[in-house]
């Protein structure tokens, strides 16, 4: 017994004594490291399952440093891996651009993490690492993924782009030793998509977005912060959901086609539900421009650009609407019990006190279907001015002007008639000659074209505003339905079906009559209720027209609306009305 005593204390003092350094160095060398590691990025997808935003593998060559150690000194380490850099570098025929400093800080900061020297390799890169890794340690091709939006501009600014998350702005940066970034929308769907709150309302709360649930790895690394090895008790990533849009990808595809070289917007939608199917701005600019790698030059170009690229025009600007406003004014007239078959005469001009405004023409006496027909501003001025501008304020209100439509990207809300308004803003009383303007849809009333495509459908449903919408389905990464798009109905015009009825003819004239101002809108066999629009803009000395059209029709079973804006054209007969007649026939009417 004495023996086995004194042999215990023997162990139990060269344990404690003898060893005790080497102990105390172990645990100082040793420490546990959480790394991030980002999940994927949900898609982004067309009604008809084209894809406008993906993810796509990009080849990286890393050095793993920890297995790249020299004995000795640091600096001979450092030396080493420039030395491994340059050689890759000269059998890539690529620049060598990681400088000494970019590689010291690396070890200094993220040791744990491989470090990136090359990226986007090609097979025959991939296959000179592969022979280079063979004889030295630490080198590896490491798959990582990258924004790709495979259609450059289609539906740029809808879609929106994203980028990597800067790590000292994220949220969950402290949570992580190392903390390895994924993509955070930057504008459009990637943005709106991007996490979904979970108090948003209605079917899509509790609905995750595009970006996904980040996992971790737990790692044990030495003093200078090497991985010694890779401990148990990580997560693996979820990964985001995809969003399945409403657009059309080939509608998309010819309205960005017929608006290039122009400046404007273009709007469709499904009229019985508000799904938007196209959602066009011009100019627009190139989402591959931002991703994977921002092309900085250019997009600096781009944001300093005065006809302003970026900006989502269908739903971010807001335009005097000119003649298309008529078919809310003419619903104005109808509701205060005035007949259709009552006349107003036109002389070319309308005389309000000290000034005059000038009409489309000379009409003779105009009722009110020949008025829509022919765009006769006098008529409209007339009855506007015995109504007055609260009544006609009343019906634009009821049709969704001045106030957002709810869809799920930035918009404005444009402008109603206000006196209010016009003071403060203008330094001038409201006048009988206001009321006369913003019954032709100038002076005080600004429209947006997504706005003008919802009343516009409402004139042909049946009177119902529908919420526009852009997103139908949300699907997790096993393509599960998590959320479908259900359309809601905002509000509906109060006026007759008889009221409607009579607005809809003198919208069907605008398209059909031999002289209908919107004539060169039809399409041989279809029905189309169309009105044109044109708005004077700019100073005196330098003024122009923005261009509008309207309409409305249906095809094998499915009704549907649309909005379009040409700024600085010639007439909305003449510059947008053939526009919208080629679209048509081209998506509809044209085999694909």
């Amino acid at each position: 017994m004495a023996i086995g005593m004194l042999t215990l204390l023997l162990k139990l003092g060269f344990e404690q004594i003898h060893r005790h350094s080497s102990y105390d160095k172990r645990i100082i060398n040793q420490s546990i490291r959480l790394i991030r590691n980002p999940a994927l990025r949900g898609r982004i997808l067309t009604a008809d399952h084209k894809i406008l935003a993906d993810n796509k593998p990009d080849y990286e060559v890393c050095l793993y440093l920890a297995e790249m150690r020299l004995p000795g000194k640091i600096g001979k380490t450092i030396d080493h891996i420039e030395k491994v850099i340059a050689d890759i570098a000269l059998r890539f025929g690529r620049p060598n651009q990681i400088k000494r400093a970019e590689i010291i800080r690396h070890i200094n900061t993220r040791p744990g993490l491989p470090f990136t020297v090359f990226s986007n390799l090609n097979e025959r890169e991939i296959a000179i690492v592969n022979e280079v890794a063979m004889n030295l340690k630490g080198i590896s091709i490491v798959p990582q993924s990258s924004r790709f939006y495979p259609y450059g501009s289609l539906a740029a600014h809808v879609v929106g782009y994203a980028r990597l998350r800067d790590p000292m702005r994220a949220s969950d940066r402290k949570d992580y030793f190392y903390y390895i970034s994924d993509y955070s929308g930057v504008s459009g769907l990637e943005k709106a998509y991007d996490n979904i709150p979970d108090e948003h309302p209605g079917e899509l709360r509790g609905v995750r977005g595009l970006c996904g649930i980040p996992g971790f790895q737990i790692v044990q690394v030495d003093s200078r912060g090497f991985v010694d090895q890779v401990l148990p008790g990580g997560e693996a990533p979820f990964n985001g959901n995809s969003i399945v849009t409403t657009i059309n990808f080939h509608a998309q595809d010819l309205a960005e086609n017929i608006l290039r070289g122009y400046k404007g917007a273009f709007v469709v939608l499904d009229a019985d539900t508000g799904a938007v199917i196209v959602m066009a701005s011009a100019p627009s600019f190139n989402l591959a421009d931002f991703s994977p790698k921002p092309n900085n030059p250019v997009i600096r170009a781009l944001f300093k650009d005065k006809d302003s690229p970026q900006l989502n025009r269908a739903l971010q600007s807001a335009y005097m609407p000119g003649s298309i406003i008529k078919p809310l004014v003419a619903l104005a007239i109808l509701k205060e019990g005035i007949s259709p078959s009552e006349t107003a005469l036109c002389q070319g001009r309308v005389e309000i006190g000290n000034s005059a405004i000038r009409c489309t023409g000379i009409h003779g006496d105009a009722d009110l279907l020949f008025a829509l027909e022919r765009s006769c501003n006098c008529y409209f001025i007339n009855f506007a001015l015995q109504l007055g501008v609260d009544k006609i304020r009343d019906v634009m209100e009821d049709a969704g002007l001045g106030s957002s439509t709810g869809i799920e990207l930035p918009e404005t809300s444009g402008q109603l008639p206000d006196k209010d308004y016009q003071r403060n803003r203008f330094g001038s009383k409201w006048t009988d000659f206001s009321t006369g303007l913003v019954s032709i849809g100038q002076g005080v009333i600004l429209v947006s074209p997504l706005q003008a495509a919802v009343y516009a459908a409402a004139l042909g449903n049946g009177g119902k505003l529908f919420q526009p919408y852009l997103v139908q389905e949300v699907r997790d990464k096993d393509g599960l339905l998590l959320y479908n798009a259900e359309p809601q109905i905002k509000r509906s015009l109060s006026v007759t079906d008889e009221q409607l009825a009579i607005v809809k003819e003198g919208m069907r004239r605008v398209v059909s009559a031999p002289r209908g101002s919107g004539r060169e809108a039809a399409v041989s066999g279809l029905e189309i209720y169309g009105k044109t629009g044109s708005a004077e803009v700019g100073p005196r000395n330098n003024r122009h027209k923005n261009t509008w059209f309207i309409c409305h029709f249906s095809h094998e079973g499915r009704n549907y609306a649309a909005a379009m804006i040409i700024e600085q054209g010639d007439s909305g007969g003449r510059t947008c009305a053939p526009m919208m007649s080629a679209f048509i026939k081209k998506w509809l009417l044209t085999p694909q």
